[in-house]
């Protein structure tokens, strides 16, 4: 499988998100291809259950996680949005994709990180993993992949 395209014959102009290569995949972003950036990579820094996070019916536990993206590349990228999959124990997935992260579009010059914490709510027992997307100073578009992590409701 071509890494760059996630097709066979390396033809098409999509790339998968997902370390897999299940879910996730975007056609050319806004005309224009997208690069796996290296030396633009995240770390997971805790996941923790949180029992007074206020879930909904369908999805009544919360999950905190704390992450930081770090850009050991020799560009400017800015972050401009996210992609998530959670995959529940009984394998149905959630896709959440938005602008910017937490509400910021993060500017990382060479060696700096953003940190930020924020929160899953999941029906059972899942996994999450996704991508950060973001643009670099001459403009091509670039991606970094969220390792995935489990998401373990405690047993009472």
């Amino acid at each position: 499988m071509d890494s760059t395209t996630g097709t066979e014959d390396g033809t098409a102009d999509e790339v998968s998100l997902c370390r897999e290569e299940r879910i996730i995949y975007l056609k050319g972003v806004a005309g224009e291809p997208i690069h796996e950036l290296p030396g633009l990579w995240v770390s997971l820094d805790r996941v923790e259950y949180n029992p007074h996070e206020e879930g909904t019916p369908d999805r009544p536990y919360g999950f905190i996680y704390h992450i930081t993206i770090h850009n050991d590349s020799p560009r400017v990228v800015t972050i401009k949005g996210r992609k998530w999959v959670v995959t529940n124990a009984d394998n149905s997935k959630l896709v959440i994709e938005g602008t910017g992260v937490v509400g910021e579009c993060p500017r990382l010059t060479p060696g700096t990180q953003f940190h930020y914490q924020s929160y899953h709510l999941v029906a059972s027992d899942s996994v999450a993993e996704g991508a950060y997307l973001g643009q670099d100073e001459a403009g091509e578009r670039v991606f970094t992949r969220i390792p995935p992590f489990k998401m373990e409701i405690p047993t009472l």
